[in-house]
This record gives C-alpha cells, sequence and structure tokens, in this order.
C-alpha cells in the first residue's frame, strides 16, 4: 500500500506496508540472520487493488506474489524458487479511526523471517509498548550492537522488543500506534529510527542451534528438528494503525487497543427461535449496561467472577510510567459490598466508596471485589 491517512486527517504516511523477507539462521529461542543475507521486498512488484464499499465500512484488497528463496542455501545463491502468495485487506469502518489490516498468506519456503514495515514521520530515540499491567519505554536501538563481541557478551542485545496489545512511536505532540492480535514482536528501524517492523511469523526447523551469527557457542537448547515450526501453509494475521494527537496517555492509546482487541459481540435475534435451547422464562431487556468508566484513566485488565464466593472482580491499572492517577467506576446495579482486594483475592483494608478507586500510582494495578 502505497499511502494511508488517519481518520482524523493529521497525517499522510507513505509505503505502508511493504513487505521485507529476509532469512532466519536462528531457533526457536533466539533470531539470527545468515552470515550471507539476502534481503527482499514487496516494494516492486506488481499488486492487484479492487475496491468493496459497504454501508458500514470500506475494504481495499491488495493482492501480490513475493518470490524468495526456498531453503538458506537457495538464498546464498541468490535463487528464487519459491513464492509467497499474499492477500492484504485493508478496512476503514464508519465511526472508527482504526485502519485495520489482515494479511493472509501461504508459506512454502523454510528458515526465513517475514515482516512489515510501517514507516512514520516520528524519528525517535525510544518506543513505547505495553506490557502485562501498565507501559514502558525502551530505546529504539543499543549502542552495545556495535562492539558486544569485543566485550564478551554471549548473544547480541538486539533491540527486538515485545509488546502485548500496542507500541507507539510519537513526538509528543502527535503519533502513530501499532495495535496487534496475537503479534508480539516488533523494532523499530530505519536511519532515522522511524520505521516499525512487525514480525508476522519466524521459520526455523530447530529447537536449539548451535553457533549463530548473534549467538556464537553452545546452542541454547536440545538440538532437534521441530518441522511445524518452519510455519508451513495457510496463515492469517491481524493488526490496526491507530493516528494520535499528543502522547499516548493523553490519546488513551492504551484503551483504544484494549477496545480493538475486546470488540462488542452481539447477536441479531429473529422474531422466532431458531435454536431451541432450553428456553425459560427469563426476560432480558433490549438495552443493559453493568458498569460504566470513562475511556481516560485507568485501563479495565480484566472482569470475573470471584473464585470463592458470589461476587465480581474488576481488575484495573494506570498505563502511565510516570504520572498517578484518581479514578472511579459507575456500577448500574443495587452493591452489597465494594472492596478492594489483592490479586489473591484478599480484602486490602482500604476504605473507598462504592465504585471509587482511589489514587493509581505509576503502572499500579488495583483488584475490587463487588457484591450484589
Amino acid at each position: 500500500m502505497k499511502t494511508a491517512a488517519d481518520q482524523c486527517g493529521i497525517r499522510r504516511y507513505q509505503q505502508v506496508l511493504e513487505l521485507e523477507n529476509g532469512s532466519d539462521d536462528g531457533d526457536e529461542y533466539d533470531y539470527s540472520p545468515a552470515r550471507d543475507e539476502w534481503l527482499l521486498t514487496s516494494g516492486n512488484l506488481m499488486a492487484g487493488v479492487s475496491y468493496q464499499h459497504q454501508p458500514w465500512q470500506s475494504t481495499a484488497t491488495i493482492s501480490l506474489t513475493m518470490p524468495l528463496p526456498r531453503t538458506l542455501e537457495d538464498r546464498a545463491m541468490r535463487t528464487l524458487n519459491s513464492e509467497i502468495p499474499v492477500i492484504i485487506n485493508v478496512t476503514l469502518a464508519k465511526n472508527s479511526r482504526r485502519i485495520e489490516i489482515e494479511i493472509a498468506l501461504a508459506n512454502h519456503a523454510e528458515d526465513h523471517r517475514l515482516r512489515v514495515l510501517i514507516p512514520t514521520p516520528f524519528a525517535s530515540q525510544t518506543v513505547v509498548a505495553d506490557n502485562q499491567f501498565g507501559c514502558i519505554t525502551r530505546p529504539v536501538r543499543d549502542p552495545a550492537m556495535e562492539n558486544w563481541q569485543a566485550e564478551g557478551w554471549k548473544e547480541a542485545p538486539v533491540p527486538v522488543w515485545q509488546l502485548m496489545n500496542f507500541a507507539a512511536l510519537q513526538d509528543g505532540h502527535q503519533g502513530l500506534a501499532l495495535f496487534t492480535e496475537g503479534l508480539r514482536e516488533f523494532e523499530v528501524v530505519g536511519e532515522r529510527h522511524d520505521t516499525f517492523a512487525l514480525t508476522l511469523f519466524r521459520a526455523v526447523g530447530v529447537l536449539g542451534k548451535e553457533n549463530l551469527l548473534l549467538r556464537p557457542g553452545r546452542p541454547s537448547g536440545i538440538k532437534m528438528p521441530t518441522p511445524d515450526s518452519q510455519m508451513p501453509g495457510k496463515q492469517v494475521y491481524r493488526f490496526a494503525l491507530f493516528g494520535f494527537s499528543g502522547d499516548h496517555i493523553q490519546a488513551s492509546v492504551m484503551q483504544h487497543a484494549r477496545d480493538y482487541l475486546t470488540p462488542v459481540r452481539t447477536y441479531n435475534k429473529i422474531p422466532y427461535d431458531a435454536m431451541k435451547l432450553n428456553l425459560t422464562n427469563n426476560k432480558t431487556p433490549s438495552r443493559f449496561s453493568l458498569m460504566q468508566k470513562c475511556i481516560s484513566g485507568s485501563v479495565l485488565s480484566a472482569l470475573k467472577k470471584a473464585e470463592d464466593e458470589e461476587a465480581l472482580i474488576v481488575r484495573v491499572y494506570n498505563p502511565s510510567e510516570t504520572q498517578s492517577l484518581q479514578d472511579s467506576l459507575q456500577v448500574n446495579a443495587v452493591v452489597t459490598g465494594w472492596q478492594e482486594v489483592r490479586m489473591d483475592e484478599i480484602a486490602v483494608n482500604t476504605e473507598n466508596g462504592c465504585g471509587k478507586m482511589g489514587e493509581f500510582k505509576p503502572c499500579q494495578a488495583k483488584s475490587f471485589r463487588i457484591r450484589f
């Protein structure tokens, strides 16, 4: 895809969704390129494009076939004897600021890595990503990479980072966030450190391998074949782009990422019951919300039944690394008990009124037990 614009028209992004294919001479523990690397990209390939416009969304479908070597030996000989057919669906939905992407492909090659490149105008020395209970800001490059072997490192400190729901590049005024559905690995690349490289898959065939380029010496685990980790066959990957103003905290990027990953599920009830599954006389309202919370502030981590009693546990956390916050929750039912608890659901001796959650320190998580 040549050009993308966020839904608010803040920025335009060029050469988005270019595919990058390179060798992977690593194992299931660590990535390592081959000593004779040959990087291939999809930028100059011919692609077919079609569009589908519907009342609630529009989708562009991009189809291309990317030639590549079948094995590491073929790559070293610069032989293109395999290919990956790729179909990319880019969807813009009504009333949504996200650009949603689905990539379907079929892999028939071995020992390689496929990434999608997303250039941004935000040259940065750091990148922010979320983890289990908060966010963490990391450098986009590690200066130790320049002399790691001379300093006696056992493994190169490659700045390939992990995310749970999102990663964002920003300049303090604007930014671009990457939301992923199950894709956990990214790197910030480019001369200006302004391009997301999101790993779609790594195809390797060994559990533990010795003498890697980026991890010389012994294997990291048992050296045994793992043919399924060559990722053969058809695969589908989903992620989204989200442009925002301000920084990621001001724009509630974490909350928008959770909204993308936990969509509202609906059931279209027809006039008669098509599936008679133990019908009861219970009548439910056409519209009901158990609780509400402003999208800004703390982030909902979990809503679950209590382990040992008839109650609900709600867990929230502060996504900011530097700022404290105050927050509350509106419960739309008669509450007979509201108590802060630890993660093992043992009560904490605090005094909070119903729905009041008090102060959250940076990256602090809190849990509350609600009885009805």
